[in-house]
């Protein structure tokens, strides 16, 4: 273990150990985050083209939201973080799940043991990309579907970006918006430490590096989310839209990153 992932992954690890009972609330339960949710596991099934699998890990797997729902196409949801705090509530939450408090670069599971492993929007607070890809690569059979959803593209927020600048409007009229009503800000304490995020064409590279490949890579998320309530309405309609367009003219400018890979 290197000194970076050593001390970035003990930042992570106690700041969830400390906010886990809050997380959920802030993060999790928000209505734009189901949306996108709900809209990730439609993808998710259509890669599968809707066979169920027999054994999934989900990496990363905090209180245990989206390994419940892999319960809908697995027969045995396997989950792993390093907070043993998240795992209480997930144990509490989803009893019928195989939790295990652990790193992910140093998997407790024997060699080609899972059908899918799948890591959802927690790639970035591991700082292990290269460790993390060859344990998700061992784990897996042969022919194993390996999945990460809702990656941060580091590309979004650079000035050769146009939806950058839309993303800057957004925000600005987000902050007049919220002075004339009630909707809170997240509370200092539950914002996250500093974490990763990664170019695409390279996160794509070394997964072809680490012998997976590639089905579907793209990103989403050009335009800002929103808690507006009108947006929400139409936000799944927005996501199909960008997915079917904005993604194939700049497969690389979205603010999230998606891949669908397999084990070769």
């Amino acid at each position: 273990m290197n000194n970076k992932y050593s001390k970035k992954s003990t930042a992570q690890r106690e700041y969830y150990d400390r906010t886990a009972s809050e997380y959920d609330q802030w993060h999790v339960e928000t209505p734009s985050a189901k949306i996108v949710d709900a809209w990730n596991f439609e993808n998710l099934k259509k890669f599968l083209k809707h066979k169920k699998t027999d054994k999934v890990l989900d990496l990363g797997c905090g209180t245990g939201r989206l390994s419940n729902s892999l319960l809908q196409i697995s027969d045995e949801v396997y989950g792993v973080d390093q907070s043993e705090e998240v795992l209480k509530i997930a144990r509490q939450k989803y009893p019928q799940l195989k939790l295990d408090c652990s790193e992910v670069i140093n998997l407790s599971y024997e060699d080609n043991f899972f059908d899918m492993v799948i890591i959802n929007g927690s790639l970035h607070h591991f700082f292990a990309v290269e460790q993390t890809f060859a344990e998700a690569h061992r784990v897996l059979k042969p022919g194993g579907a390996f999945v990460m959803l809702g990656e941060p593209n580091a590309t979004f927020l650079k000035f050769y970006n146009p939806f950058f600048y839309l993303w800057i409007i957004n925000r600005i009229f987000s902050k007049i918006f919220h002075l004339f009503t009630k909707e809170k800000p997240v509370p200092s304490h539950l914002i996250e430490p500093d974490a990763e995020s990664y170019i695409p064409i390279q996160l794509k590279d070394q997964l072809v590096r680490a012998n997976f490949e590639i089905i579907d890579f793209y990103t989403y998320d050009y335009f800002a989310r929103s808690e507006n309530k009108f947006w929400q309405t139409r936000y799944k309609i927005h996501l199909n839209l960008e997915r079917k367009t904005l993604s194939k003219i700049f497969p690389y400018l979205g603010a999230a990153i998606q891949s669908f890979a397999i084990k070769k």
